[in-house]
This record gives structure tokens, sequence and C-alpha cells, in this order.
């Protein structure tokens, strides 16, 4: 699917009350750079920046690139050439070096006499200081469930200083087969997507939306995937997802893999360097964890002979001991962990239906149990999981149980950690029940005899959270947009909780 230069400029403009940075001194009529620009990676002297060319002509390989810190590149700082080949799919990823710790930049592409769009970046500050830093949570945006309202809404908010997607970036199936028929919006490719080619083709068709573009060009993004990057509950060796007749997996992870490095502004170059760390002095460290194609073990019902086994495992030994070491020499202030899955869990009451929960952590109840342990063990302080896939909002206070999903401990006791689930942007959730199941729904989840260590639980809204940290506390405010299947939408926030970085305690 494309989409022409004019049509993405008028429509961001009809959809947003703010001025977008664009290339006007162009020289050629033809747009090159159909799928934007995006900035990814950031730490306190580089960042990833990030664009695609559509090349008329592939034998004109070279592609400039600009960064300046001001938008009208009067003040180039950094500038260099790299070649584009149909090797990687005509991508260009490059790591801009030497620059300034907290600082905002400016950068763009030339090719062929055509100017890209300009995005905005800003690398990563030495310390917080007395002062915030604010990054916005989200995850799943399924492009036949709808409108990506939400980027738009987060593109507009100017403190915002990065994005934190936790996976399901793109979504693997034919058409029809996982979506809302009521928004109008078709695959490309409309069969499945099994070959690089088709991987490649679907990442340039989520690219060419107006809002997620928009999002790219506005702030830096740290990415990590989920299953739908690959297939359906993907692991190791395998996935739901996955038939016999799709060839081979190991083939089909190896292109899905190639595909999202190619198209993401990440600093990997190969999916084991997809587990990575980020430091802001000694205020945070975020973990980003590869939950699924590195170790994971093949999914398994609680009533099946080995489920609570030791050797059924999401991250695995080399990374869990990364995490652990980690996390014991941290001197941090916040530990945060990029979570593919949901980790804490919740009970229901007779008569409701728990979701399928075979593929989130408490499927691996042994490796979950050491990772309970060794926060506890060692008193980790002031760790915090946030967590996508979920497709829904939930607050859950993390404790050590005596029973496997038996919840007794209340959230106002101190946990282990905490865990802050971000909703879908557009993947169903529970907005296609009625509302008045609903609504029995979510009061029965928040049921203290039910739940106690359960804050806050949302099943029906899309949209994303907004944290905002300091050395004294961590702010989650959650925003959902009142509509996804028309480009019309209005935002709101709807709830706001505060954990102290010295009780550990949230209000």
């Amino acid at each position: 699917m494309n989409i022409s230069r004019r049509k993405f400029v008028l429509s961001a403009a009809l959809l947003l009350p703010i001025s977008r940075l664009t290339a006007t001194d162009l020289k050629s009529n033809v747009n090159y750079f159909l799928q934007g620009v995006a900035s990814g990676d950031p730490l306190q002297d580089c960042v990833i920046i990030w664009t695609r060319v559509t090349p008329t002509d592939p034998l004109k390989t070279h592609v400039k690139w600009e960064i300046s810190t001001d938008p009208g590149f009067s003040k180039l700082i950094k500038e260099g050439q790299v070649d584009i080949s149909a090797h990687h799919d005509y991508t260009v990823k490059v790591d801009v070096k030497g620059l300034k710790p907290g600082c905002k930049y400016h950068y763009r592409f030339l090719y062929q006499g055509t100017i890209s769009e300009v995005g905005e970046t800003q690398t990563l500050p030495e310390d917080l200081k007395e002062g915030d830093f604010t990054m916005a949570v989200l995850s799943c945006n399924n492009w036949e469930d709808g409108y990506f309202n939400s980027f738009r809404f987060l593109a507009q908010k100017t403190a915002v200083d990065l994005v934190l997607h936790l996976g399901d970036y793109i979504y693997e199936y034919e058409t029809g087969a996982y979506g809302n028929p009521a928004s109008g919006r078709i695959n490309v490719p409309k069969h499945e997507i099994v070959t690089l080619q088709d991987y490649r083709a679907r990442y340039a068709q989520y690219r060419t939306d107006p809002d997620l573009q928009l999002l790219h060009a506005k702030k830096p993004f740290y990415l990590i995937w989920d299953d739908h990057e690959l297939a359906n509950d993907a692991y190791k060796d395998g996935a739901k997802n996955h038939q016999p007749n799709e060839g081979k997996w190991s083939e089909r992870k190896k292109a899905a893999i190639q595909a999202y490095l190619e198209w993401m502004p990440i600093r990997a170059d190969k999916g084991s360097e997809v587990r990575r760390k980020f430091d802001i002095g000694e205020d945070i460290s975020l973990y980003l964890m590869d939950e699924r194609s590195s170790d994971r073990t093949q999914q398994m019902e609680n009533d099946q002979p080995g489920f609570n086994g030791a050797d059924r495992v999401i991250i695995g030994e080399s990374q869990y001991n990364w995490l652990a070491k980690e996390l014991k020499s941290s001197q941090s202030i916040w530990k945060l962990i990029g979570n593919q899955v949901m980790f804490s869990g919740y009970a229901v009451a007779e008569g409701f239906r728990l979701p399928k929960y075979n593929d989130w952590w408490l499927g691996y109840p042994a490796e979950r149990a050491r990772i309970l342990d060794m926060l506890d063990r060692e008193k980790i302080q002031n760790t915090v999981f946030l967590t996508g896939d979920h497709h829904e909002s939930f607050v859950l206070a993390v404790h050590k149980e005596a029973q496997f999903m038996k919840y007794t401990k209340s959230h106002k006791q101190k946990p282990l950690a905490w865990e802050l689930l971000t909703p879908s942007i557009t993947s169903r959730n529970g907005d296609r029940r009625s509302k008045a199941e609903i609504n029995d729904f979510e009061k029965m989840l928040q049921d203290k005899n039910i739940n106690p260590h359960l804050v806050f639980a949302d099943i029906k809204s899309h949209g994303y959270f907004i944290a905002t940290i300091n050395k004294k506390r961590f702010r989650t405010d959650y925003y959902f947009v009142d509509n996804i299947l028309t480009n019309q939408a209005k935002e709101y926030k709807a709830a706001t909780f505060t954990i102290d970085a010295t009780t550990f305690g949230i209000s």
C-alpha cells in the first residue's frame, strides 16, 4: 500500500492541531521516502536514525544524511553518506555518534534531489538531577483492528522524551483472520506473511500509516518484539500459528528477525542483540528482554505432565543470569523491565472465564518463581515491570504467594515489584463484549476478596500510558481514545497512579 506525499501531509494536517516539519526544499517531484523517518536507541552520546528509500533506479545507491541542532539545518553538526541495496530492503540505519547528552536534534535524508521529512530526536541525559524523564509505553497496534489514533495524540505531547514499544508492532495474519471488518483496513499482503518479502511488505504497509509515521518523526523509540513480529505464541522452536505446510520454522523465524532488524531503528545487527540495557545515571536502568526467540520453550497446559518443570523457561539461563546480575549490581533508583507478557496475573470469580494464561509468565511457574525468589533474596528495590501483550490496562502488585495463582496479599503491603500493563493501540480486547459484560467483569476483577493485589483494571479501552519518572516518584498516566474505527477520535486521561521511591507504595 503506497500513500502519496501530498495525501500524507494533508491528512496529518487535518488531524492535528500542530505544525509538522516537512521538507519544502524539494528538487524532485518524486517522493522516495514513502515510509517516513524514525530514530531510536538513544544513548547519552549517540542515536540511531532510520529511513527507507523506494528507488526508481536501484543503481543509485547513495543516500546522504544530516543532523542539526535546528530544524532549518543552519547549524549542521553531523553528516554522512551510506549505501542502500536490496539486500537490506533499501533501508537506512545510521548510528550517529559524538552527540551531547540530553540534547534535541533534527535529522533528514537526501536522495536523488529529494529531501525526506525532518525528524526530531534526542539523546539521554546523564542523570535526572531534579527533573523528570518522561516515557510513553505502548504495544499491540493491529492494522485491521482500527486506526492508530493514539500515535497522533502522543506525537503532540512535547514533554514526552521517548516511546517504549513492547511488541506486536505488526501482526502476521491473513486478511480477516484477526481484526475488525468495521475498520475497513486491509492487510498487505492479504495472505499470512511467511517469507522475508512478506514480512517486509507488511512493515512497509504499517509505515505508510500517517499517525505512526508522525510519531516516529517526533520521538525516538526503544523497541522489543513479542510474538506477532514472528507468529502467534512464538517460542524458540515454533509457534502456534506456524503449520508444517508453511515451511521450516527456522527459515520463517530467520526471515521475520531480518525484516524486524531492517525496519526498526534499533542498535542491533542480529537477533541476540535485541536484549539490551539503557541507563540514566544512577536514576533509571531499563532492561529490554527477549521472551520469544532465544530460549522460550513450548507452551503447555497446567494439567500436562512437566508443566512445573524447571526446564520450562521464557528467558532461559543466559538471559536470567544477565538480568539477575544487572539487578543485583544496579545502583539505580528505578529498575524497569521491558516485559512482553503478563508477570503477575490475576484471579476470576466462579462463573467468569480466566483468559488463557499459558503464554504468560504464569505458564512457566518455575522460572517465574525463580525471579520472585531472586528479587526477594537480593532485596532488589524499586523494580517495575512494564508489560504489553495483554491488550488491557492493569496495575498490580507483585508478591510471593504460598500457592500458585492464589492471591492473598494486598497491594497496600509493600510488594517485590509493581507491574503496569499498557493497553493495546488497536488490538482487540474486551471491547467486543456488551457494556453489561464489561462492567460485570471489571467489577469482579476489582473485588479485593478475589484480587487484593490489583489496583486498576480496564479491559475495553485502547491507548497507552506515560511514565513520568524522577528521583522521588514514578507517576503513570493512562490515556485512552474513544474510538479506533475512525480517525476522528478524541483522547482523554483515564487514571493516574504514583509509586513512591522511598516507601514503594502506590497512590
